[in-house]
């Protein structure tokens, strides 16, 4: 077990180091996604309503979610904050 998790991590620091990325900047690519896929959902969900108002309101929450994982993103590659905090306040949107 602990060779295999050996070389796991040397796959991971592999593509890291492959990338040119740090740990921080790839913690914000991974923030950005995750909540880049909440606001496609709530894109989703807002195409398949037949209430405008709340079409509107859910495609303007996206783009809000969106904005602020562009500022959580930016504070987690900048180390302010761990990948885990910056899921934490994008989910607590």
């Amino acid at each position: 077990m602990k060779k295999m998790s050996f070389v796991l991590l040397g796959a991971a620091a592999l593509s890291m180091a492959a990338c040119n990325k740090n740990a921080n900047e790839v913690a914000a690519d991974n923030v950005e996604a995750n909540a880049g896929a909440m606001a496609d959902n709530m894109d989703a969900m807002a195409e398949n309503t037949s209430n405008d108002a709340m079409e509107d309101s859910l495609h303007n929450q996206a783009d809000q979610l969106k904005d602020k994982a562009d500022n959580v993103a930016d504070n987690v590659a900048a180390g302010k904050m761990t990948e885990g905090q910056g899921n934490a306040a994008v989910n607590a949107m």
